[in-house]
């Protein structure tokens, strides 16, 4: 059915013209939404089977932290008399 209702839909310009609510004119609509309706499934198809066989590449991983260095040291006690108490 569904083959019929394409070949009708590609080729039936004829049918086109008929007539708003005559049987060739309902048919020439119904093949057209029917061809609609298998474009958008098969565009759903091809979608489900690119997700499936072809998926989008993996991120690449953060890169690692490089290894901190120790804090500095305290600076020398500055040089002189020392404060008395």
């Amino acid at each position: 059915m569904s083959d019929l209702l394409v070949a009708i839909a590609q080729g039936g310009d004829r049918l086109r013209h008929a007539e708003l609510g005559t049987p060739p004119r309902m048919l020439s609509d119904a093949a057209s939404c029917s061809l609609s309706v298998l474009a958008l499934a098969d565009q759903a198809d091809l979608a489900v089977l690119r997700a499936a066989y072809d998926p989008a590449p993996a991120p690449p991983p953060a890169p690692k932290a490089a290894p901190r260095l120790p804090p500095k040291p305290p600076g020398p006690p500055p040089a002189g008399p020392a404060p008395g108490r």
